[in-house]
């Protein structure tokens, strides 16, 4: 009975006042270990637990594992879209950041600029070489690639020297 009335409460909060809702949820649930009762501390625990199934249920909360919130991250590395607040944001999101991607060239064609080349990766990205290269790089090519200090991104292919890249796809 209690589950249907807190149920109502969520559904008449119109969709854009809902933000942080999650969180309550969570915090609610947190807060039924006070609670020295075994029977009030068991329906508080059933109370919150139903509510936060509910809401999974609805989509109105997504639950990820550290581990899916750092392959999204290294999957949008960079592209224009920043990452960093992605997830919300705060010193849980920093754990998860991703600053360096380590993978292999899967084939490579050359850019419309003498020296540059586009570099399709093992994780399906697509970087082209800002910084002109001698020599292209071959596929299966250790490549890694940071954030470069200034802004932008830096390459180091087979372990030489790093190369300007852009991410383009």
């Amino acid at each position: 009975m209690a589950f249907a009335g807190t149920m109502s409460i969520l559904a008449a909060i119109p969709a854009g006042a809902q933000d942080g809702v999650a969180v309550r949820q969570v915090d609610e649930l947190s807060q039924c270990k006070a609670i020295a009762q075994d029977g009030a501390r068991l329906a508080c625990y059933d109370r919150a637990a139903a509510t936060i199934l509910a809401s999974r249920a609805s989509g109105e909360l997504m639950v990820m594992d550290r581990k899916t919130v750092i392959a999204r991250k290294q999957s949008r590395f960079g592209l224009a879209t920043p990452t960093s607040d992605m997830f919300g944001g705060g010193k849980d999101d920093d754990t998860t950041q991703v600053r360096q991607i380590d993978t292999k060239i899967a084939s490579l064609k050359a850019a419309n600029s003498y020296g540059r080349w586009n570099l399709e990766l093992a994780n399906g990205s697509v970087w082209q070489t800002i910084d002109a290269l001698t020599f292209p790089p071959d596929p299966g090519d250790k490549i890694v690639l940071k954030e470069a200090p200034l802004s932008g991104y830096r390459a180091s292919i087979a372990g030489g020297r790093s190369v300007l890249v852009k991410r383009i796809r």
